[in-house]
């Protein structure tokens, strides 16, 4: 399981403002999404496919590639419509150290050289609110929508939590598609709960208050090999669609009456597809990772 990604789940940052800037930068700053460092433009709404905002990936087109780009080019900042919106910092893909803000992963990334992913660690407070997200601003989406780059990807929520026995918990998710195309997504049905567990730590009952934590004891199966993936992992989730995902689990912590934070990561699969792959029949499959918290009340 990703025990690393759990634990930097609470590590703070910094707050990230935004101001305006009147350079021109040559003029290749423009009223699209862009992506400046070191006093250049080193992408523009010319160079992107779309925008996975779901997941914040940019998918690159067809001739593009950023990868050799972004290797040095160390802090960048985020701009829409010339507005700038955020700063961050790239990062070498084996780095264990994370800076504070929105952080672009170089060499090697998670995913192929046509996609940039701009990420960023979902943080909670002390009493597990979740804190602002930079990259989260409507500036962005309206200057990405301007040049039809815009795809609002999967949405995914906690819908409730029950004990069905001492140690035999339930949890059931809405998935939603709120993008007007379909997508293949992770089934844990399909690919068994202990194979689904290996691309996430799955659910988490927490009490911050306490700094307490619960969870489940779910044998995780590794693929063979541990870089490929199967269609028949995947189900189709159609343009506007809603499912309920429910998983059991048989041998959860105990967790005594009381109020707290559950805790999902619903992933999908990334290093593993190859851009040829990434468009099947009826869909594409989705990539990328949805963090979801609720707070609730086990009686």
């Amino acid at each position: 399981m990703k025990t690393t990604a759990a634990l930097l789940f609470f590590i703070a940052i910094l707050f990230v403002g935004c101001e305006y800037d009147n350079l021109d930068f040559n003029g290749e700053l423009t009223d699209g999404f862009c992506i400046v460092a070191n006093g250049k433009v080193v992408l523009n709404q010319s160079d992107i496919d779309y925008y996975d905002y779901s997941a914040h990936l940019i998918y690159m087109k067809e001739n593009k590639s950023f990868a050799d780009d972004i290797e040095s080019i160390g802090a960048f900042s985020v701009y829409a419509d010339r507005v700038q919106i955020c700063k961050g910092q790239t990062v070498p893909g084996y780095s264990s150290f994370l800076p504070s803000g929105p952080i672009i992963m170089t060499h090697p990334s998670i995913y192929g050289s046509n996609i940039i992913s701009i990420g960023f660690i979902q943080i909670l407070d002390s009493l597990g609110n979740v804190l602002p997200d930079p990259r989260e601003d409507e500036r962005v989406v309206e200057a990405l929508k301007k040049y039809n780059q815009f795809h609002a990807g999967l949405s995914c929520e906690i819908k409730s939590v029950q004990y069905l026995s001492s140690n035999s918990v339930k949890v059931d998710l809405t998935l939603k598609n709120n993008d007007p195309l379909n997508y293949y997504y992770l089934d844990p049905i399909k690919m068994s709960t202990n194979l689904f567990h290996y691309f996430t730590n799955g659910l988490s009952i927490r009490d911050f208050k306490n700094h307490k934590s619960y969870t489940h004891k779910t044998e995780v199966i590794q693929p063979v090999p541990w870089n490929s993936w199967k269609k028949e992992w995947l189900s189709l989730i159609n343009q506007n669609e809603s499912k309920t995902i429910t998983i059991t689990y048989n041998n959860f912590e105990v967790v005594t009456p009381g109020r707290y934070k559950a805790t999902f990561a619903y992933p999908g699969l990334s290093y593993q597809v190859e851009k040829k792959d990434l468009l099947q029949d009826n869909g594409q499959i989705w990539l990328g990772n949805l963090n979801m918290i609720k707070e609730i009340t086990i009686e």
